[in-house]
């Protein structure tokens, strides 16, 4: 056997199935807690006679948090070894779980999801371990499986959650979550040691989460104008003061040698438009429609807009249709070879703009709704699977984390900020004293979000074609998977 070589990866290899699977739990916990409250929502806002705005913050704080954790998880993994920091973020989740399920109040219930927010950082470094263990041939096809497991798993939230809920409300909803996440945790501990390991000389905390507060800040104010008016003072100190706050992270972060978030991403050409990309959709696309769907699937047919589903039945709907999102992510997978990713983006983004065309439309029946849905999740397919890919051919492997960890703070971001618009501006609409939104708050809704999905068309027509060139890295883990694996000696201590 040949010698070992300084540098070289001496760790026995595992099945590329059983990494793959673990990563496919991983996303699905990251994106099942995600959807979880979308079912229970109505059930939300009834229980606490809550406005859609105030109880949209179950969801808008889980996905700020999570956009800290895509952050610090993604930059702290590259550094820290991305599989030791996932089963950290997901000891985290559990705990997050176990304080939602305790609560008895709103604010409480907030908290809980807060910290189970955590979660978001799971995607970005299933990205990571992939590309670490992963020969380059077969990436483009296994990242878009565990993005489209993530979205089945955001289906599953919507099944779980709604059936959970019509039995027992959905507080039980996170012992399922709990369960998962502990499951997951332990199978992570068995994925291989991490191959690199760059080296951070100071840590930056204040980059990597003064972003969040300025969001929440921004947010709060416009979700507040609902009760204290646009021209109050209060209104509008939040909205300043928020902003204020992000202007200052954005110098912070651009000033700072190491950053957490490293926003100069959005100044290269292929990375930028590809993020700028993602916050369009995210705000829309991702954002707004996963909650508005289950709000008219459950809103009594008495009301302006509701379809009277039970919460079971329509988790079992999105369930059903989601499944159609997880089988079209590997022909996603498929396009995006070869440097092609731009390709599976301009499909995901033309889906989206006539998901939101056919949903203002159609939202009037189950069959109409259904067909409009059934698109939404085509481009939700299309969308989650082919962004990771983009960023992946922009970026050295060694940056893959980082990379995919901003591109994780900008769709979770940008989800929170369309969630939590979305929710103001069907408050701004109620009938009088009902909780019920009128026609027209959904049909602002809708052409909010196909605007959006138009004008990230228009950006993803600017995005290059073509992929970084190969790193010794890759190349190695290519000859590996080629069966040259026997130039390297295999120990029982390097397991």
């Amino acid at each position: 056997m040949p010698p070992i070589t300084p540098g070289e990866d001496t760790r026995p290899a595992r099945p590329v199935p059983f990494i793959v699977g673990i990563l496919i739990l991983a996303a699905i916990v990251s994106s099942f807690e995600a959807t979880m409250m979308y079912t229970a929502l109505p059930d939300i806002i009834e229980k606490f006679h809550a406005t859609p705005s105030d109880a949209g913050w179950v969801l808008t704080g889980f996905l700020l948090v999570g956009a800290v954790s895509a952050a610090i998880s993604g930059r702290l993994g590259d550094a820290f070894g991305r599989r030791n920091v996932m089963i950290v973020v997901l000891a985290a989740s559990i705990v997050g779980s176990v304080v939602s399920l305790g609560s008895d109040s709103l604010g409480g219930l907030i908290a809980g999801r807060s910290i189970q927010g955590l979660a978001g950082g799971l995607v970005p470094l299933c990205v990571g371990i992939l590309r670490e263990n992963l020969p380059r041939k077969s990436l483009p096809v296994a990242v878009a499986v565990v993005a489209g497991a993530a979205m089945w798993g955001g289906a599953a939230g919507n099944v779980v959650a709604g059936n959970i809920v019509d039995a027992w409300g959905y507080n039980k909803v996170f012992l399922v979550a709990a369960l998962l996440a502990a499951v997951t945790a332990v199978g992570a501990c068995f994925l291989p040691r991490p191959t690199f390991r760059s080296k951070i000389e100071r840590v930056d905390w204040l980059g990597g989460v003064l972003f969040a507060p300025g969001i929440a800040l921004a947010l709060y104010g416009v979700n507040e104008s609902t009760t204290w008016g646009w021209s109050s003072g209060k209104t509008l100190g939040c909205i300043i003061g928020g902003v204020a706050i992000l202007v200052l992270w954005t110098l912070w972060e651009l000033r700072v040698d190491k950053p957490l978030i490293n926003i100069r991403f959005f100044f290269d050409r292929k990375l930028g438009l590809t993020l700028i990309a993602t916050a369009l959709v995210s705000f829309g696309t991702l954002g707004v429609s996963g909650f508005v769907g289950q709000l008219i699937w459950q809103m009594p047919s008495q009301a302006p807009v509701g379809l009277g589903l039970s919460a079971g039945t329509a988790g079992d709907m999105s369930f059903g249709i989601g499944l159609i999102g997880f089988l079209l992510s590997p022909l996603s997978g498929r396009i995006s070879r070869n440097g092609r990713a731009r390709n599976a983006l301009l499909v995901g983004t033309a889906l989206a703009i006539g998901a939101a065309l056919l949903s203002a439309l159609l939202l009037g029946t189950v069959v109409g709704f259904t067909i409009a849905q059934i698109v939404l999740t085509g481009a939700t397919g299309f969308l989650l699977s082919s962004l990771p890919n983009l960023v992946v051919e922009s970026v050295p492997s060694e940056n893959t984390s980082e990379a995919q960890g901003v591109y994780m703070v900008t769709q979770t971001a940008f989800s929170g900020v369309g969630t939590s618009i979305g929710t103001v501006l069907l408050s701004h609409h109620l009938v009088t004293g009902t909780p019920f939104s009128t026609r027209a708050g959904y049909n602002e809704l809708f052409t909010m979000v196909g605007v959006a999905a138009v004008a990230a068309l228009v950006v993803t027509l600017f995005i290059r074609r073509g992929e970084q060139a190969p790193s010794e890295d890759d190349t190695l883990r290519t000859a590996r998977a080629e069966g040259l694996a026997d130039a390297v000696a295999i120990t029982p201590e390097t397991i």
